[in-house]
Parts: structure tokens; sequence; C-alpha cells
């Protein structure tokens, strides 16, 4: 493989975010047009420069700081923000205006400067600097901020209010917001938004919140997770135990074999925060008391919010006794709004509560197919497991088998015209499993990490297999039919086969609710299997046989197998040596 492959990604991606910018407005991201023009032009000396591999080096460290640095530090300083982290989530937000540059970086700076007010201990300040930023930007002489960045500034201040649970002034903040800009913020407010509604007692609002962000098209990856601890808090709320039971068993988000994870702490406070609303003040006392004990005293917000539920419960505890005693009057024990809905009940018991989750449910069960296929982070058991098996057989290969071993295994298992028109048709199946370097297999594996779960979950798990070995093997035949190389392996027709299945899965999604995107999406695939096409022809180490071949013949078996049907569940490179 040429140097070439080391810059295909890059190129890619930046295109990719380059395009959204030159749509936009162009003045407030003409700092980051630069750099993604600095990471185009090192790309085109690499291009140019072949053989010097300096170029690839300089490409990638550009596309590293100007592309995948910001993101990263700001999900970095969020985190320590919500965990009242002050000056570490200052430093990160800084450290992500250093890469940034121009509007974007002095905006980052000045909430790292709100931040720095923060750990001082200067709420109302930090709070009045961030309510500042939105209308003109980062600067006096800054031009108007454009819609989604005052929207991304409102929602930095909304998140400060839910975290200093100061949840009337955030639900003041975001019913005074007309537009968030884009959908993506829009449902990170209504997020935050139902958990203020539901801390103050209105908890219809905040499923019907709950409703419309199940029912997003941006609620994926980190935002699912959030959905999922926003529901569990406002059914805790609400004294609903069997809702908070229900989503604290789900495997997707449960870790309960780790007694000291974060997941153990969250269980029991809103454990204790569930019975709490529901008057069993000894079982509250009980379970806080455990999650005051998981806290790391270094978490500040997280122990002074379960130091007050705590000492609420019981105080609370102490009375009841008192009032069976005989020894106090027999009042509501809690402060007003705690117990909702009167003495002796909780929201739970209301039948316009009951209706309200049975249509977040059908929200959640509509968006299910497109959740599936926008699926990230773990792969799923299958997708890991043909993973494990593909490096665990380049590392025998390439390591334990040297010389003449190496080049029978190759011989053997490799796909060749030849061998194959005698008779030996394992060849289309073992040539999956082998690749020719390093490189060769981490474009695959990241191929396999990108696609392979959401045909997982889409289609079921023995289907995804069939699609990737049956495919994968109808693209090496359709290779083997055209004899220019010797041999050939790579798992390239079988992850092209996961993506025609992949392609399949988005195409069925005929909801109104996902038009637009499931029309971009599609756009977004045939560009990317357009560009590797492209590739292949420019490249003579590629073959676009297997990769066409393998294509295709994924979309035939996505639409003759189907999606699985059980209930709940979504529906409906080759070188001369051989680099497929």
């Amino acid at each position: 493989m040429t140097q070439r492959y080391y810059i295909y990604p890059i190129l890619f991606i930046t295109l990719m975010q380059l395009a959204p910018l030159l749509r936009g407005d162009r003045r407030w991201y003409a700092a980051q047009i630069a750099q993604l023009a600095l990471t185009l032009l090192a790309c085109g000396g690499a291009f140019y420069f072949s053989h010097d591999f300096v170029w690839v080096v300089i490409a990638w460290v550009l596309f590293n700081v100007f592309v995948v640095a910001p993101p990263v530090l700001a999900s970095a300083a969020g985190a320590r923000e919500q965990r009242g982290h002050w000056r570490g989530a200052a430093m990160f937000w800084r450290m992500a205006g250093w890469f940034a540059w121009g509007q974007t970086g002095r905006l980052y700076h000045q909430h790292g400067a709100a931040l720095r007010r923060m750990a001082r201990g200067h709420r109302e300040e930090a709070l009045a600097a961030l309510d500042a930023l939105a209308p003109l930007g980062a600067g006096q002489a800054a031009q108007p901020i454009p819609l989604a960045v005052s929207g991304m500034v409102r929602i930095w201040e909304l998140t400060l209010l839910v975290t200093l649970r100061q949840w009337e002034r955030a639900l003041a903040l975001y019913e005074g917001v007309y537009d968030w800009g884009t959908l993506g913020l829009a449902t990170q407010a209504r997020l935050l938004a139902a958990r203020a509604l539901a801390e103050t007692g209105q908890f219809e609002r905040a499923l019907r919140s709950l409703q419309f962000v199940a029912l997003s098209p941006r609620t994926m990856g980190a935002r699912q997770g959030q959905l999922w601890a926003t529901r569990v808090s406002v059914a805790a709320l609400a004294g609903d135990r069997e809702s908070v039971e229900e989503l604290l068993r789900q495997s997707e988000y449960a870790r309960p074999r780790h007694p000291m994870s974060g997941y153990a702490r969250f269980a029991a406070y809103w454990r204790g925060r569930c019975a709490l609303a529901r008057g069993e003040f000894e079982q509250a006392a009980r379970m806080l008391t455990r999650a005051f004990g998981l806290t790391h005293p270094r978490n500040r917000l997280w122990r002074e919010a379960v130091r007050e539920q705590l000492r609420l419960a019981e105080n609370a505890a102490r009375h009841e006794r008192r009032a069976e005693e005989g020894n106090a009057p027999h009042l509501d024990p809690l402060p007003p709004g705690e117990r909702r809905g009167g003495s002796g009940c909780w929201a739970a018991q209301d039948p316009a509560y009951a209706h309200g989750q049975e249509l977040l449910r059908r929200a959640e069960n509509d968006s299910a197919g497109w959740r599936a296929l926008m699926h990230t982070g773990r792969p799923e058991r299958l997708t890991l497991s043909l993973l494990l098996v593909l490096a665990t057989v380049h590392l025998v290969n390439d390591v334990f088998l040297r010389g003449e071993m190496q080049e029978k295994l190759l011989m053997w298992a490799g796909n060749s015209a030849d061998t194959v028109k005698d008779g030996e048709w394992w060849r289309a199946f073992t040539a999956l499993f082998l690749h020719a370097n390093l490189l060769h297999l981490a474009m695959n594996g990241v191929g396999l990490w990108l696609f392979g779960s959401a045909v997982e979950k889409t289609m079921g798990r023995w289907r995804m297999l069939a699609v990737f070995l049956v495919g994968g093997a109808l693209g090496n035949l359709a290779s083997a039919l055209v004899a220019h190389y010797d041999v050939a392996i790579g798992a390239s027709g079988g992850i092209f086969a996961v993506i025609g299945a992949f392609a399949v899965g988005v195409w069925r999604l005929r909801s109104p609710m996902y038009f637009a995107l499931r029309r971009r999406l599609l756009f977004v695939l045939a560009l990317m299997v357009a560009a590797d096409f492209t590739i292949g022809g420019l490249e003579p180490q590629v073959d676009n046989l297997a990769h066409m071949g393998g294509f295709f013949a994924g979309v035939l078996l996505a639409v003759v197998l189907g999606a699985r049907g059980r209930k709940g569940e979504p529906l409906g490179t080759r070188d001369k040596r051989g680099a497929s």
C-alpha cells in the first residue's frame, strides 16, 4: 500500500466538515475554514510528494489539532463541569479555545473564564458572563453570533443552572428561548428541561418533553444515555418504582457487577428519591446513605445533592416516628412540592402520569429502528467477536508465522481465480480473515465497527453474520472471475456487504420524522461508496470487484432476509499480495 491510504480518511472527513461551514456564516467560521483548508493543503502535499512521508505526518497532526482536539477537549470539559470540577472544566475549555481559533475559540475562552468565577464561588457573576455571550459574541467588536452558536451558549447556561439545581431559573431560561438553532441543541434543551420540570412537580410537561426527545433523530449516542438517565429521574421523582426498576435493569446501561461504579451510586440515589416521594422514609434514608458512601469526595455536586436529600429523609423519618408515638402533630414532614399529590399519595398514581408514560413508550418504539441504525459506542456481541477474530488471525499470521509458514497460509486461504475455478470454494470465505498489514486491518476494522453493530441490532445476530460471510464470499467470487491478481485477501468484501445491508435499513425508514435525515444519510452513504470505488479505480492494489460485489450482495441479502421481528426490536481490499 502507498502512503496515500493514510490520507484518504483525513481527506473525506475534512471535506465533510468543511461543506456545512461554507454554507453557513463564513465570517464567523473563517478560522475553522482556514484550519480545514490548511489540512487539505497538507493532504495535497502528501499526494503530490508521494514518496515523502513527512507530509502524511503533517496532515495527521493538523487533522488531530484542528478537527479532533476541540470536540474531545470540550467533551472532557463538560464531564468535569457536571461533577462540579470547575477549575478542571475551565482548563479544558481554554485548551479547546487554543485549538479552535477565531470567534469559536474566543467563546471557549469566555466559557472557561465563567467557570473560573464558579470555582471562586461567584455563581451569579458566572451565569451573567454566560448570559452576555449569546447576543453579540465573544468580544465587544465581534459580529452578531449565528443562531446555532447562540443556542450552544444557551445550552451552556441551561446546563450550569441544572447542575446547580436552580430549577425555576432553568425553566425560565428554557421557556425564554424561541429558537435553539439546531435540532440537536433543541433536543439537549428538552432533556435538561424535563429534569427541571420533574423536580418542580410538572410531570405531564416533563413526560411530553421526553416524548419529543425520544422521537428526535438527534437522540443517539451520548444523548440516548442522557434520555435513559432523565427517564429514571422523572420516574423516581413521581414515585413510580416499577418504571425505575425496569429502567435500571436495562443491560445497555446497567453495570451491576461493579459495586463502586457510578451506576451503583446513581441507582442507589434514585431508588432513595423514589422511596422519599412515596413516603417510605426509612428505606429512603438507607438508600441515600448508600449513595453517599459510594460518592467520591471530590465529586462535590453529587455529595451535596445526596446530603441534602438524606437530611430530608432522616428528618422526615424522625418526624414520622414521633407522630406514631404521639409526641408530634401528624403533619406532612416533607416541604411543599416534595410529595406530589398530597399526603399519602404520589404523582405516579395520577392517571395522567400513566398516560404520559404510555405515550413515551410508544415514542421509543416508533424511533427504535432509527436508534438501532445510529448505534454508537460499544460494539454488539457478534461485531465484537468478528473484530477479535480478525485481530487474532492477523496476530498469528504476522507474529507467530514467519517465512514459509506464512506463505503457505496465504496460498491456502487467499482468494485466487485459478484455485477457485478448480473447486477450492473455501477460499472465498477464508480470504475474508487475512490482511496484508496492520493498516489494512485497521481500515477494515473501523468499517466493521461503524456499521456492524447497526446491522446486527437491526437485522439480528445470525442475519448479520450471514450478510458478512455470504456477501463477502460472493464479492470474492466476483473478483475471481477476472484474474488480474495472483492472490487476494481482506475483509473488505464482507464489510461492503454490511454497508449495503445498512443502506437497506436506512431506506426502510419511511417515517416522516426521519425523512430529511434519511435522505441526507443515504446521500452521505452514496458519496462514501462512490469515493471508495473511485479510490479503487485510481489505486491498482484495490480490488473494486470484491467491493462492488460485496456491496450489491449485501443489498440483496438484506432485502431477502429482512429485519428481525422479535417484540420490542427494530423491523424492519485486495492488492498484489493481496489487500482488498
